[in-house]
């Protein structure tokens, strides 16, 4: 390797430490509040944090699922508040800038659940 492909690569290692460095402790500026319970033997785990642009949440959980609360405030300057649960029926999150699932969604489901489901070998027609 020449000297100057060296001084070029050191110079690029710098730039990009510096770069790292200084995207490190912006991003802990920005979190102004935070605070987490790792998971106990029993598995109950808790956590909350906020930051300078006005993002919210807190959550905590056990083994058999978990519950928490994220608040922000959209591009449009909407703020925006959803809660979640988690548990065995799944991921359900509920708030009002979350769209309603449309009717024929609902109506599609409904159908699907009260017939039964296609032989694909013998509907085929060759």
């Amino acid at each position: 390797m020449s000297f100057d492909k060296i001084v070029v690569f050191l110079v690029l290692v710098l730039v990009h430490l510096k770069h790292c460095a200084a995207f490190t402790s912006a991003s802990l500026e920005r979190t102004i509040y935070y605070r987490n319970t790792p998971p106990d033997p029993f598995g109950h785990y808790s956590f909350e944090f906020q930051t300078t642009n006005g993002i919210t949440t807190r959550g905590a959980g056990n083994e058999n699922g978990a519950v928490g609360v994220v608040q922000f405030v959209s591009l449009e300057g909407i703020p925006v508040t959803f809660s979640y649960v988690a548990d065995a029926n799944g991921y359900q999150p509920t708030g009002d800038q979350i769209p309603a699932i449309p009717l024929h969604v609902i109506r599609q489901l409904e159908y699907i659940r009260t017939h039964p489901p296609v032989d694909e070998l013998r509907s085929r027609r060759w």
